[in-house]
């Protein structure tokens, strides 16, 4: 007989006879930020659509993002905040509706602390003790005085309130990840000699001070089970601390890892193992709480083995249920999920704006999502180049209901994912192709593979197979290298040389003794970073001024410092090739010599120059009475990564759908404001 999932078991929260509240099962969200709120921190319709969404897909609990309890402790441009009672009415709304569709509500508590920066907040940001975050931006903090310290824990009280009036069933206090209650606790931040040089001193005045003010409410803690800088809280300090808090006054305890000086254990990159925290979890056990996780969790797999190992009580699930709100399904009823890359685009994009996603080009981009319009009876659509924005396409298309035919030259779909996914660095890459290939396999689609297709007549090559619009998605063309001798043997595009060399990529294969790789992008990176770590000496040579400057902190916060801290990987930027002469190259810039400086130049020379636009203008064109979409680079000016080229398919199929489904094609400004004016101005 099957045994029931533990994944699918409600779970009581509630302790020492206060009310309790029941999970209809063990997986919750965690209170990942999304920038989705208005400017001064209200909830908009698209932050709404996006956590309800989540919860109609089975959640048990949803949490929203940290949120800030005082405006000097606001961290995001857009961040939530319970810092004023006229927040209380759009957040009532959000709890309605995620009560409408059975999931508990829950609200994170915050204040950036020393995080927290003017530019943004517009305060004057605030600490234990005047110590700067470099990584937020640098600024130094005033210090607090004691009766600030009480001051500031009464806000917490203040928000806790507000989120009672606002209908949520349970609150997180988040002393975790670097923020104000951590760096009360961490010898980094704190170097106070009055009662709050203690470092659970501060916590459990916040803790008093919000069961207090909401007795009948469910109140956990999120806790960093270690904080990642040598000099930080280490994993059996951390404990110690937790030991000391009140911890009759909480329900639950929710442990993750990491501060701003180690965000690698925040946001965890792929080349972690799943379920990274469950050895720390051991040590969690001895307070007899009810126990959450975090930590790459992104399989029905592993949440299975931690929940039925007894490792925690219940699950935190950010990223995979932010790539595919279908994960949970996955996990509760074993149904199919687009998955979760690991690429830390997501977290990446905070600084920026809006989170996005990699893999789910539906979110996070200023809007409520509009589904793709369903094509007229018997349309058919040609895609020619099965890369991610192709393979978006196609399956966008087919959802749609069109008929669809992928051309492609290479031997297997997944263009340059299936170099991608053999990279130290982007071990998780596979799982979209495989999610893409399979999804379009599920509806049809009909993916002809080694066809070279000429796409200077995109309407005669769509004619010829019958089809009623195309989308190119061939990524574009490869510049010339670009220097004197470039023609010369051994000079080739990097993804040519991999596509040629698999074994340098194989386990026990054979590697290059040397390489040199110019260009020093996303892809040489990764490259660099992969043949090192099998032992070739790699130069690289970049006219950029960083590596990478097209990825994001986190994509690049392993590789980099491994690529910097190798003795046979040498590192030449701001520098331009000029010229190559079969062993060497003559290399000009800020750092050289007028007329260049000479390098050694050992093995290949592999090329990582981005790829160019073939086509300009917009993406949906008509051509001989065909609509046309151009896809992934072959039309967008942005940077040539599987984000972009994922979001430039999904649009791609969007419009071309819509010209197959009506008169004129409808326009992405057309779906709903993340702004909504109703709940943004309640």
């Amino acid at each position: 007989m099957k045994q029931t999932p533990f994944a699918t078991q409600p779970l009581t929260l509630g302790r020492n006879g206060r009310p309790a509240r029941t999970l209809r099962n063990r997986l919750a969200s965690a209170p990942m930020e999304r920038n989705y709120g208005t400017p001064d921190g209200r909830i908009t319709a698209q932050y709404v659509d996006y956590l309800v969404t989540r919860a109609k897909a089975g959640l048990g609990m949803v949490t929203t993002e940290a949120t800030f309890v005082r405006a000097d402790g606001k961290g995001r441009t857009h961040q939530l905040g319970l810092h004023d009672d006229a927040m209380v009415p759009g957040l009532r709304a959000l709890t309605d509706a995620l009560h409408a569709e059975g999931a508990l509500a829950a609200v994170e508590l915050n204040h950036g602390g020393r995080t927290a920066q003017a530019a943004v907040s517009g305060f004057k940001n605030v600490a234990p003790s005047p110590v700067p975050c470099p990584t937020a931006g640098g600024e130094v903090p005033r210090e607090l005085t004691t009766a600030q310290c009480r001051e500031l824990a009464a806000a917490y009280a203040e928000a806790a309130v507000r989120a009672a009036a606002a209908g949520f069933d349970v609150i997180n206090i988040h002393g975790a990840h670097g923020y104000l209650i951590h760096q009360f606790m961490s010898p980094i931040s704190n170097h106070r000699s009055d009662e709050f040089a203690a470092p659970e001193r501060f916590l459990n005045l916040v803790i008093d001070s919000v069961r207090d003010a909401v007795p009948d409410m469910i109140v956990g803690l999120r806790v960093s089970v270690l904080e990642g800088p040598a000099e930080g809280i280490s994993a059996e300090q951390q404990v110690e601390i937790i030991s000391k808090a009140h911890l009759d006054k909480l329900d639950f305890l929710d442990i993750s890892a990491g501060s701003y000086d180690a965000g690698e254990w925040i946001v965890q990159s792929g080349e972690w193992k799943p379920g990274i925290l469950a050895d720390y979890a051991k040590a969690y056990r001895r307070f007899g709480l009810p126990l959450g996780m975090a930590g790459r969790l992104n399989s029905p797999a592993i949440i299975e083995e931690v929940l039925a190992e007894g490792t925690c009580d219940f699950v935190s699930l950010a990223r995979a249920i932010h790539a595919d709100p279908a994960f949970v399904g996955g996990v509760l009823r074993g149904e199919r999920y687009r998955p979760c890359i690991a690429c830390n685009v997501c977290i990446d994009n905070l600084g920026l704006g809006q989170v996005t996603c990699s893999v789910n080009p539906a979110v996070g981009r200023s809007r409520v999502p509009v589904p793709t319009p369903a094509v007229r009876d018997g349309a058919r659509v040609l895609v020619v180049g099965a890369g991610p924005a192709g393979l978006t396409a196609a399956r966008e298309l087919a959802e749609a209901g069109a008929g669809v035919t992928v051309l492609d030259d290479g031997a297997r779909p997944g263009g340059q994912f299936a170099l991608a996914e053999r990279m130290k660095s982007t071990p998780d890459f596979h799982r979209f192709a495989e999610w893409s290939i399979a999804e379009n396999a599920r509806l049809g689609v009909d993916v002809e593979p080694g066809v070279r297709a000429d796409t200077s007549d995109p309407a005669a090559l769509a004619r010829s197979y019958g089809a009623d619009a195309v989308v190119i998605a061939t990524g574009g063309r490869r510049p010339r290298a670009g220097f004197a001798g470039d023609e010369l043997a051994g000079v080739i595009d990097v993804r040519d040389w991999l596509a040629a060399h698999p074994e340098a990529l194989d386990a026990g294969g054979s590697v290059p003794e040397a390489v040199t790789i110019w260009g020093a992008d996303s892809v040489a990176m990764s490259v660099a970073d992969t043949l090192a770590d099998r032992g070739t000496a790699v130069l690289i040579i970049g006219p950029q001024e960083v590596i990478a400057p097209e990825s994001g902190r986190r994509a690049k916060i392993l590789a980099v410092p491994r690529l910097q801290g190798n003795p046979r990987v040498r590192i030449v930027l701001d520098s331009i090739i000029e010229e190559y002469d079969g062993a060497r190259v003559r290399v000009t810039g800020p750092g050289h010599p007028d007329g260049g400086s000479w390098l050694d130049a050992p093995g290949d020379l592999l090329v990582s120059r981005s790829v160019v636009p073939v086509e300009d203008g917009v993406s949906l064109q008509e051509r001989g009475g065909i609509p046309v979409a151009f896809a992934g680079t072959a039309i967008d000016r942005t940077p040539a990564i599987v984000s972009n080229a994922v979001k430039s398919g999904y649009d791609a199929a969007q419009g071309v759908a819509a010209a197959l489904a009506a008169a004129e094609p409808i326009g992405r400004d057309q779906s709903v404001p993340a702004e909504d004016p109703i709940l943004s101005q309640s």
